[in-house]
């Protein structure tokens, strides 16, 4: 009776051993569950149509579904003030790119460019100046001349105060010698909209934003931040051809919660790699005007520590902001 009791007992602890180790082993696959990925700009903007385009082809590398949520607004504060709340469980990233390394510089902000972990840089797109089809402006020329003989008066819209086309095109306004009216909006796609509909007399954006208008001729480009024409976009003129000695533009990537695990934000790293290689994302991203740009953990950490001394630069260089003491 006894050995019967102490058999039964030891089955039962085998039983036992086998579920928490079958539990164990299902909490080890990752990730087991959704991917929130926040987007602290709106719907439509350049950095939202980026991750909506690598969702198309993300499962095939990672076997979870991602989640875009956007959190507009504030030039990108409200955002990433919500982001530092959440866990570092490896379901949550954020779309880190450059308004997050301007804005701090522009005015005092709950975090700073090492608040976060970057990941991976996705993207990289310099700049371009766009007009309403109905524009007077047909060359940069035009545009410069006229902010010139009325400063402050031409209306240049930007995708965000503090954010990167606004630091960038304000940084051009001192390379070409005039002062423009900046009227910010909550994202790229909000920018691009009022650019269609004449409420800007221009903007300031990076692609692929405005590219479907460009194509649709709602929209014409003056030139391009870049230095030299755009192997995707041959016809438009660079600002540098133009007369304007200027390149800047945008970078965008990924970001996790600080102290995430290493090995979690190396199958998210993997899973956008294999994306950007993959033929049919290829089709995709340059359907989108989506240019890509790789930059694996360790040297996009590198490039966040450089971007954040140049835009800290250019913003005691030109007294832009409160943030600093001038």
């Amino acid at each position: 009776m006894k050995k019967t009791i102490i058999l039964l007992l030891v089955l039962s602890l085998l039983c036992t051993g086998g579920v928490l180790f079958a539990e164990a082993q299902r909490e080890e696959v990752y990730p087991s569950r959704e991917i929130e990925l926040m987007v602290p700009w709106s719907v439509g903007g350049s950095t939202d149509i980026v991750f909506r385009t690598f969702q198309m082809v993300l499962p095939k590398y990672l076997k979870a579904p991602v989640i875009v949520v956007n959190r507009p607004g504030g030039g990108a504060v409200p955002g990433y003030t919500e982001a530092m709340g959440k866990k570092p469980d490896g379901y949550y990233y954020l779309a880190w790119a450059t308004p997050s390394i301007t804005k701090v510089h522009m005015s005092k902000c709950p975090y700073d460019s090492f608040t976060f972990e970057p990941v991976i840089n996705l993207v990289s797109a310099p700049c371009w100046v766009l007009v309403p089809a109905s524009s007077p402006y047909q060359t940069l020329k035009d545009l410069l001349d006229d902010a010139r003989r009325r400063p402050g008066q031409v209306n240049m819209g930007n995708a965000g105060a503090g954010g990167g086309t606004h630091m960038i095109i304000l940084a051009f306004e001192k390379a070409a010698g005039v002062k423009f009216n900046h009227v910010p909006h909550a994202g790229g796609g909000p920018t691009v909209v009022a650019a269609v509909g004449a409420h800007v007399d221009a903007i300031n954006v990076s692609p692929p934003e405005g590219v479907p208008q460009l194509e649709g001729g709602q929209l014409r480009c003056l030139a391009v931040f870049s230095t030299e024409r755009l192997e995707a976009f041959p016809d438009y003129p660079t600002a540098i051809e133009q007369g304007v000695d200027f390149s800047l533009g945008q970078w965008r990537g990924i970001a996790a919660v600080k102290g995430t695990d290493p090995i979690q934000i190396k199958v998210v790293h993997d899973a956008f790699k294999a994306c950007m290689e993959d033929e049919d994302f290829k089709v995709l991203a340059n359907k989108a005007g989506i240019l890509l740009d790789y930059k694996g953990t360790s040297e996009f950490k590198q490039w966040v520590v450089e971007q954040d001394k140049l835009y800290e630069e250019i913003v005691k260089s030109n007294k832009l902001g409160d943030r600093y003491q001038y």
